[in-house]
């Protein structure tokens, strides 16, 4: 069933293609197919016009957006989709979603809206800068929503809203809806770690923390309607043990799958390798604070591409085979807070180097494939190596094989299934 109207559902989203694998925003995956749709289907590489709106305006700013039901106070960043966010048929590139979500974490904390949050709810003054904190590191992405595409030249609103405090991580619930019509178009849990300039880990104050779980059985906002923003909300088991080390190392009750909690996989026929030389460019947060969430994404999906066997191998797949593979999930995103690929090796990291240019670092980036679903998908679990061989970040990324015209669900191709198939069994 082909997708109708000026934007994609859920379960009919738009195809993106980044560095080889395609990407799509497709929703939960075990969502409801929308009119008998199919659940991880995409269009035809053919983007429909919207109308695009000149310049930031009044509207873009105070339109209404998907209302939160994760939170009892919010603020809102407009973001302009511009060629740069985009793919080759100018849908949004799936991880710059969450370089919207870094910019409104950012606006929310640092701009008043954390404070007024506080103020509101526990009654308390809090300046996070008087507090010493300079930045916030990414430790854990959960309940990712992919549910309509955004295109070139779109006005966004991105909600960020607070929903729980641990000793030193915040809970945030971020939505990104469609400034015209306030329509979800991405959604995602993010737990970030404050942080000074130095990199030290910074403690929220207790009578804070105190005051926020008490009043999470109170009335909110709304007269009458009681909340329960983060309630049962503590920093992740494994936080404590992955500042200076791996994140394999967590022993995270909240991990159900078990293949993240045994061992790190060795470099053999069950897995994939790529490197990544850390120049300067790699890394969003500059040589001190190094990767941000989105560029281990970004290294993520090279991987994949290189699973595959290449740019060379997925467009034969999508002329010769009709198919075209597309990430529709991912799952217990992890990641080590402060520079997440050490800085060995790069100058001015801390490493000795003196701000002088010196060999870059290089960090690793090994998945271990399966199939599933009669091999209509295949799930990468993708792990970042640093230098030492620590774990410092990893995640499931379940991508579908879905018809080149149709955008049906389809089987993998035998001659990559036979491949994935090879590499298991060694």
């Amino acid at each position: 069933a082909r997708p109708a109207g000026p934007r994609l559902s859920a379960g009919a989203g738009a195809m993106s293609i980044a560095s080889g694998v395609a990407s799509v925003p497709v929703g939960v995956p075990r969502a409801t197919p929308r009119r008998g749709g199919p659940r991880n289907a995409t269009a035809k590489p053919h983007i429909p016009r919207r109308p695009r709106l000149d310049a930031p305006s009044a509207s873009a700013e105070t339109s209404p957006s998907a209302p939160s039901t994760a939170s009892d106070a919010g603020d809102d960043l407009p973001v302009r989709v511009y060629i740069e966010h985009t793919d080759a048929y100018q849908v949004v590139y799936h991880s710059n979603y969450f370089k919207f979500l870094w910019r409104a974490r950012e606006a929310y904390v640092f701009g008043g809206g954390l404070a007024s949050a506080l103020r509101h709810r526990v009654g308390a003054s809090f300046d996070p800068t008087d507090a010493g904190w300079d930045h916030l590191d990414v430790v854990a992405i959960d309940d990712c929503v992919f549910a309509r595409s955004a295109v070139l030249g779109d006005d966004l609103l991105v909600r960020t809203s607070l929903r729980g405090i641990g000793e030193t991580t915040l809970e945030m619930r971020q939505e990104v809806s469609f400034a015209d019509t306030g329509e979800l178009a991405f959604a995602a849990t993010v737990a970030v770690a404050p942080a000074s300039a130095t990199g030290a880990r910074a403690t929220i104050p207790s009578e804070i923390r105190h005051r926020w779980r008490a009043g999470d059985t109170q009335d909110g906002v709304f007269p009458g309607v009681v909340t329960h923003v983060g309630t049962g909300h503590e920093d992740p088991a494994w936080l404590a043990n992955a500042s200076g080390g791996s994140v394999e190392d967590a022993g995270d009750a909240e991990d159900a799958e078990a293949t993240f909690n045994a061992d790190p996989p060795s470099l053999g026929s069950s897995t994939t390798e790529t490197r990544v030389t850390l120049f300067e460019s790699e890394l969003s947060l500059g040589r001190a604070r190094g990767a941000s969430d989105a560029d281990v994404l970004r290294w993520f999906e090279r991987d994949r591409t290189e699973a595959i066997g290449g740019s060379g191998a997925l467009s034969a797949l999508k002329e010769n085979d009709g198919v075209v593979v597309v990430v529709s999930s991912m799952d217990g995103f992890r990641c080590r807070p402060g520079n997440v690929v050490g800085s060995a090796g790069i100058g001015g990291g801390g490493g000795g180097g003196g701000g002088r240019n010196v060999r870059p670092a290089v960090a690793s980036v090994r998945s271990t494939i399966e199939m599933r679903r009669r091999n209509i998908q295949v799930a990468f679990i993708q792990r970042l190596f640093d230098e030492t061989g620590a774990c410092v970040a990893r995640a499931e990324v379940t991508c579908t094989c879905v018809s080149r015209d149709g955008g049906k669900p389809t089987r993998c191709p035998a001659a990559l299934a036979e491949k994935f198939g090879a590499m298991k069994r060694g």
